[in-house]
C-alpha cells in the first residue's frame, strides 16, 4: 500500500505560535513513516509559508526551511490538494497532498479560517472542520450554544469594546450583579490560558478587561468555580464520537494559566481521575453532548469546572485543535483509554477522509432532477 501524503502546517500568526512548534514536533515524530510521507510547512508570525526541514529540528524551535521560497495552496485545482513552491516568483515545484494537518492553535488556525482553505482546495482537513472551530473558537457563542442546550456551564456574559467604552459603569454593575467575586475575565476567542485574568474585586475588573481586549474585540467574565478541580476528557470521531476516561489537573497556587500548562513542571496529572463511577459517567455524558452541540467532527478536548465539595459539573470550553506536547491531555488520556498516539494519529486522518467523502456526496447544482 502507497503512503499517503499529509501537509502539516504549524506556527501560525498566533500568541500559541510557540505552542503550535512543540505539538507540531510531536505530531511528526509519531506519524508513522510505513503509512505517510510529509510535507511540512512553517507559517511565520508575519504570515509567510515556507516549507521546512525536519532534520535537526528542536522542538520548540522554528525548523529550518527552505531558503528563498514559498508554498502556496492551489484552490479549485485539479488534481485537488495542491501546493506550489515558488522561488523568486517561479512554480519550481508542485506538491500533491491527500489530506491537511492543521497543528495552528488559535487565531488563524482554531477559528475555523485556515479549514476554509483547506475546503476550498478540494483535500480533507483533519479535526474539526470550518462550522464547528468557527464556533469553539469563540466562548461566549459557544457557552451560548451549550447553555441553550441544556448543557450546564458556569455563569456568563460577554461584551464588546464599544460596550466597555460607551458605559463601563454599567458592565461592572453587571458583574457584580450578575457574576459576583471572584471571577474570570477572558479574552473571547483564545486558549492556552492567555488573555485570561482571575479577578477577586471590583477595583481590579478594569485592568483584566483591558488586557483582555488587547487580544480580541470582545470579552467574557465567568464566575469562578469555588473548590474548583479541574477535569478534561478527550474525544474522536465524527458522527459516532468516543470519549476517553476523565483525567485531571491537580495545581498548585492558582490557575491553570500559560506559564503552567508548558514551562511548570509542578501540575500533577491524575489519568483516570479519581472522581466516584457516576461523575465521570457524567462528564463522559456532557463530553459528547458538547462535541454534538457545537458540530464538531475528528477530534476536541472537552475541559469542565467541577465544584469539589458539590460534585456539580460545568464544561468549561471546547479546545478543537488541543495541546499535542509531550505532556498535552489530548494524547495521555487516549493512551490511558487503550489508543496509543501513532494509531491515533492515524484514525484522525481515516476521520477526515471519511468526512471528506461525505461532503462529497452533497449536490452543488440543482437541476430539478436527483
Amino acid at each position: 500500500m502507497s503512503r499517503k501524503t499529509i501537509a502539516v502546517l504549524f506556527g501560525g500568526v498566533s500568541v500559541e505560535h510557540e505552542v503550535s512548534l512543540v505539538s507540531s514536533k510531536f505530531i511528526i515524530s509519531n506519524l508513522d513513516p510505513s503509512k505517510f510521507s510529509l510535507l511540512p510547512v512553517f507559517i511565520s508570525k508575519d504570515g509567510r509559508w515556507q516549507r521546512a526541514v525536519l532534520e535537526n529540528w528542536q522542538a520548540g524551535h522554528p525548523p529550518a526551511l527552505i531558503p528563498d521560497s514559498e508554498i502556496v495552496p492551489m484552490l479549485y485545482g485539479s488534481p485537488p490538494g495542491r501546493f506550489a513552491e515558488i522561488v523568486k516568483g517561479e512554480i519550481k515545484e508542485i506538491f500533491s497532498v491527500d489530506a491537511v494537518f492543521p497543528v495552528l492553535h488559535g487565531t488563524f488556525g482554531e477559528d475555523g479560517s485556515v479549514q476554509g482553505l483547506i475546503d476550498l482546495m478540494g483535500v480533507p482537513c483533519v479535526g474539526v472542520d470550518l462550522l464547528g472551530s468557527s464556533l469553539c473558537i469563540d466562548k461566549i457563542v459557544s457557552k451560548t450554544i451549550l447553555r441553550d442546550n441544556g448543557i450546564p456551564v458556569a455563569p456568563f456574559f460577554g461584551f464588546a469594546r464599544t460596550d466597555w467604552q460607551n458605559d463601563n459603569e454599567a458592565v461592572l454593575r453587571r458583574i457584580e450583579d450578575e457574576i459576583g467575586f471572584p471571577c474570570f475575565v477572558k479574552s473571547s476567542n483564545l486558549g492556552s490560558s492567555v488573555g485570561v485574568s482571575r479577578v477577586s474585586s471590583p477595583g481590579a475588573v478594569a485592568d483584566a478587561v483591558e488586557a483582555s481586549f488587547d487580544f480580541s474585540e470582545r470579552v467574557v467574565v465567568e464566575r469562578a468555580v469555588m473548590n474548583l478541580r479541574e477535569v478534561e476528557v478527550s474525544v474522536i470521531g465524527n458522527q459516532d464520537p468516543q470519549a476517553s476516561v476523565p483525567g485531571e489537573l491537580v495545581v498548585e497556587g492558582g490557575f491553570y494559566d500559560y506559564e503552567k500548562k508548558y514551562h511548570d513542571e509542578s501540575t500533577e496529572f491524575r489519568i483516570p481521575c479519581d472522581l466516584d463511577r457516576e461523575t465521570q459517567e457524567r462528564v463522559r455524558t456532557l463530553a459528547l453532548a458538547s462535541y454534538a452541540a457545537l458540530c464538531c467532527t475528528g477530534m476536541a478536548r472537552v475541559d469542565f469546572l467541577v465544584d469539589a465539595d458539590t460534585d456539580q459539573v460545568f464544561v468549561s470550553e471546547i479546545n478543537t485543535i488541543p495541546g499535542f506536547t509531550p505532556i498535552s491531555m489530548y494524547p495521555k488520556l487516549w493512551e490511558a483509554s487503550g489508543l496509543c498516539v501513532g494509531e491515533m494519529l492515524e484514525m484522525l486522518v481515516d476521520l477526515a477522509e471519511q468526512r471528506h467523502r461525505m461532503k462529497r456526496e452533497f449536490r452543488t447544482d440543482f437541476s430539478g432532477s436527483r
